[in-house]
């Protein structure tokens, strides 16, 4: 089976009933699909927006609502989310996604904003939508951390300010993202490297596995590369702790890993990790990764339903750091994508994992 390609978003025409779901965000890139657009004329029907409780900067609610407008959305369909308590308002997103899904005939859901909790949420009670999905992603310019900044901060690892979180809150559950399968049986835990070793130790400190198993990012980007090595870095210490279960291959580098951009590497990736152990231990994967290792997660979670996956929170942003500018708009366009979903139920128990087309980064 084929997942499709990340693109470059493609101009719309006007369809009568096409919805956007999205999160107001602080970053420039909150507004990345829906001011690229500007000049498709009237694409939009409505719109679903996410209104975070506990924002953590100054979010650009006025100018999405703006630019929604133009695309003729005569006024946003607001639901506020608890970001502390994500999982108080799963009930009602539910519903609300649902509604949408039964009055749309495509949807573009605009992960760039999301929290990655909210993005495996909405991908969820998405999951019986029978028409187009294109989920977006606004690439940013630049990142924070720079090299250089991360050069001063490694010689005294205790430092984070300029980083992009730092912490854990807590450890958050879904109930479209559990599963009760295999307790009692040892726990294999599977973390995404990020900026923010913390993420891992919590859900460490909480399920006591026997396997950690940690899947590196790679940057598509040149002048991203060094991030590779610096996450590792990061993580030197727990690598080393269950190195059997992180080799290293050439440069050393770690064998786990895959894209920060293309979804498809994180799906192949999970699939042979669940194929390896997933008959005989319980796995439990925490959503730490890129907003699009996210969605990679999503889909392995289809296809692998046992998998079990929980969300540290991180504890706080540093919204100065974050990121800058909008580098390119991406999508990933489902056709039918209940029936998409249901193609991967059918064919998961003689799959022999995904196929891919050629890499989009």
């Amino acid at each position: 089976m084929t997942f499709p390609e990340l693109t470059p978003t493609q101009p719309l025409s006007r369809t009568p009933r096409r919805w956007y779901v999205g999160a107001y965000g602080f970053e420039e890139r909150s507004l990345g699909w829906a001011q690229s657009h500007q000049g498709d004329g009237q694409i939009l029907s409505a719109a679903l927006t996410f209104r975070y409780n506990h924002p953590k900067g100054t979010n650009r609610i006025i100018s999405l609502q703006d630019a929604l407008s133009h695309l003729g959305v005569n006024a946003t369909d607001d639901l506020e989310y608890d970001t502390l308590v994500p999982q108080a308002s799963e009930d009602i997103v539910a519903q609300r996604l649902q509604r949408v899904a039964s009055q749309a005939d495509e949807i573009v859901l605009d992960v760039s904003a999301m929290t990655k909790l909210l993005c495996l949420t909405s991908l969820c009670y998405l999951s019986r939508f029978r028409g187009t999905l294109r989920i977006v992603y606004s690439e940013a310019e630049d990142y924070a951390p720079t090299e250089a900044d991360y050069a001063e901060w490694k010689v005294e690892m205790g430092t984070v300010a300029g980083f992009p979180s730092q912490g854990v809150q807590s450890l958050v559950r879904a109930k479209c993202l559990s599963s009760i399968r295999m307790q009692g049986q040892p726990v294999t835990m599977v973390a995404f490297t990020s900026f923010n070793e913390q993420l891992v130790r919590h859900m460490m400190g909480t399920i006591t596995p026997h396997r950690l198993i940690l899947i590196n990012g790679r940057p598509p980007r040149f002048d991203y590369a060094w991030r590779e090595m610096a996450t590792r870095e990061i993580h030197r210490q727990m690598i080393d702790e269950y190195k059997v279960d992180n080799p290293h291959g050439e440069n050393g580098r770690l064998r786990h890993t895959v894209s920060t951009l293309d979804y498809r590497e994180t799906i192949l990736e999970l699939d042979s990790v669940y194929h390896q152990y997933g008959n005989h231990e319980r796995l439990i994967c925490g959503a730490t990764g890129s907003k699009m290792q996210t969605v990679g997660l999503f889909f392995a979670k289809v296809i692998h339903p046992d998998i079990h996956v929980e969300y540290p929170t991180p504890d706080s942003y540093y919204v100065n750091g974050l990121s800058k500018g909008i580098r390119v708009v991406h999508e990933i366009a489902i056709d039918q994508f209940a029936s998409f979903l249901a193609d991967l139920g059918a064919h998961r128990r003689a799959w022999p994992g995904p196929t891919l087309a050629p890499a989009g980064d």
